[in-house]
């Protein structure tokens, strides 16, 4: 299997919901998903509908992060 990378440096993300909106825009002009995010240097699985929760208010930032934490 092929597979590439293509990683962001974002500056001035001031909480987890800001990322996650961001990450909704790329899915929606380009199709494709993130099998991983970073955010204040944790890596977290990308789980759409949980990031989909935060986005809406029905989950909190730590609560995301505590489910989709990868360390």
């Amino acid at each position: 299997m092929n597979t590439a990378a293509i990683h962001y440096t974002l500056e001035n993300i001031d909480n987890l919901r800001h990322l996650l909106c961001l990450v909704r825009e790329f899915f929606t002009e380009t199709g494709m998903l993130p099998a991983e995010i970073a955010y204040h240097g944790r890596r977290l699985r990308y789980d759409p509908v949980a990031a989909n929760a935060v986005i809406k208010g029905a989950l909190d930032e730590d609560a995301y992060i505590g489910r989709n934490s990868l360390e």
